[in-house]
């Protein structure tokens, strides 16, 4: 059993945590300090000095002619460069111009590498694994409470609609099972229940590889679902599957640039906010999305925008379409090796996680809060969880698709 406490700085060195009791007996509080206030200072100035201390790369090709540059979010003038910002979204996108070819030219994006040498000697004695990232901290006294069992009978929570307000905490583990404290959770253990589901559903699922977790247990859970062969590498995609006898289609894309991947063609990586719009929508159309861990080296405003245009596409499909069901993951918690902090720290991920919840509150979607479900289990933190929680943020997301059966 697990679940996440809610943190208030008192502003003076003093913190109040505060738990809820969900279930009777032993219950222990666990406290950790992720960063030191030093640490978060150079967090901090590292995003606003060096954004682009992860920088990708592009080809550029026209018949045996090949050649590959630098690309990024923003570029340094120290050469011509091509504008590739998204005509639709305004996203920008530069690369450097090649030597010898045409911006036309380009077919591809991918991973370049990291920037190193970030920290200044002061500060690299802040991020010391094992000695002041993600530490516990003991508790002086006794660190534990017995929890009686109580008569009292909560009300039946009600299915999982969209629209629903994310409460923190937003549930709790019991026996490893996610308990949703705003409506009940459906258990899918069987491939027959997830069929019945799914039946006559188009599933859309864009994102990251923390929600292409999803798309892979679907289908190696549920034999009818057969991944169709596109010829794209596992960890790039796009995908498809499809269950013809029960009229099943599944696909998955990696959200837009910026994004860590193995090289990838123009055409298959799009925006969200571009596929939203070229979706017709209605009751058997399902969309899953995520979009987090690939800004964390950015300015938050670059967030911002990408959000606001995915925010722009949601309101455009749910006013054409209102019975689309959309489901947005959060982010996750992760394990953080020192030089995983400077790039993808929790911290980073935290900040963005707070905007993603405030940019679709009050419109009719559903969330997966991931960041809890990842924190309250007992299993150590990692940027892709285990199966045991990917079967239960999967179990939640198929509660909001099948409530109105």
């Amino acid at each position: 059993a697990g679940s996440v406490g809610t943190v208030m700085d008192n502003q003076n060195g003093f913190y109040y945590i505060n738990f809820t009791l969900f279930w009777p007996g032993k219950v222990q509080v666990s406290v950790s300090l992720v960063h030191p206030s030093e640490a978060i200072q150079a967090l901090e100035r590292i995003r606003v000095e060096s954004p682009d201390r992860v920088y990708f790369k592009s080809t550029f090709k026209s018949a045996s002619s090949m050649e590959t540059t630098v690309c990024n979010l923003c570029l340094p003038e120290t050469a011509p460069f091509c504008n590739f910002t998204d005509l639709r979204t305004g996203e920008p996108w530069f690369c450097y111009k090649p030597k010898n070819l045409p911006c036309s030219s380009r077919i591809n994006h991918f991973m370049g590498g990291y920037k190193n040498k970030l920290l200044t000697g002061a500060e690299a004695h802040y991020f010391q694994s094992a000695k002041n990232i993600k530490i516990p901290i003991l508790p002086k006294g006794q660190g534990y409470v017995i929890v009686k069992s109580s008569t009292h009978t909560d009300k039946d929570p009600g299915k999982c609609l969209p629209g629903t307000p994310l409460l923190s905490p937003s549930g709790f583990y019991y026996q490893d099972q996610w308990n949703s404290k705003t409506c009940k959770i459906e258990h899918f253990d069987t491939p027959a229940s997830f069929t019945n589901c799914l039946r006559g559903k188009h599933i859309h699922i864009f994102g990251d590889s923390t929600i292409r977790q999803w798309f892979e247990y679907l289908i190696s859970f549920v034999p009818g679902i057969r991944k169709f062969n596109l010829g794209n590498t596992a960890k790039v995609g796009p995908h498809l599957a499809l269950d013809i006898d029960n009229m099943i289609k599944m696909d998955y894309f990696a959200h837009g640039k910026p994004i860590r991947i193995q090289p990838i063609s123009n055409q298959d990586l799009p925006f969200i906010a571009n596929k939203l719009d070229d979706i017709k929508g209605g009751k058997d159309t399902v969309i899953a999305f995520t979009i987090w861990c690939h800004f964390n080296t950015f300015p938050v405003e670059t967030y911002i925008r990408r959000l606001q245009n995915i925010r722009r596409s949601i309101l455009r499909l749910l006013n054409r379409s209102p019975d689309t069901v959309i489901v947005i993951k959060t982010a996750n918690v992760q394990a953080l090796p020192r030089d995983v902090s400077l790039y993808n720290s929790d911290w980073f991920s935290y900040q963005l996680d707070i905007v993603m919840r405030r940019m679709f509150k009050g419109i009719n979607v559903a969330f997966v809060d991931a960041w809890e479900m990842t924190l309250a289990h007992y299993l150590q933190h990692e940027l892709h969880p285990k199966q045991i929680i990917i079967k239960n943020q999967v179990d939640m997301f198929l509660s909001y698709v099948c409530a109105k059966r």
